[in-house]
């Protein structure tokens, strides 16, 4: 399923999360993780790891969808 540029906002909110809780996850501040939300090709292939290990199973399907869209697979 292509997901686009709401990927991990969708995953987040499937998985009932704040963005404060995601942010806390890569220890990062909100701005920052509201910044790359919004684009969220600039997660590292590790940052978008470590949030699909936070995520439920649905937000785990979403994150893993986007990162067979970024990669072609």
């Amino acid at each position: 399923m292509n997901y686009g540029d709401s990927a991990v906002k969708l995953a987040r909110v499937a998985s009932g999360k704040s963005q404060e809780k995601t942010a806390a996850v890569l220890n990062i501040s909100l701005p920052t993780y509201a910044a790359r939300e919004r684009l969220p090709r600039s997660f590292s292939v590790e940052d978008l790891v470590e949030l699909k290990n936070s995520f439920n199973d649905q937000g785990k399907e979403i994150i893993d969808d986007f990162i067979k869209e970024i990669f072609l697979l």
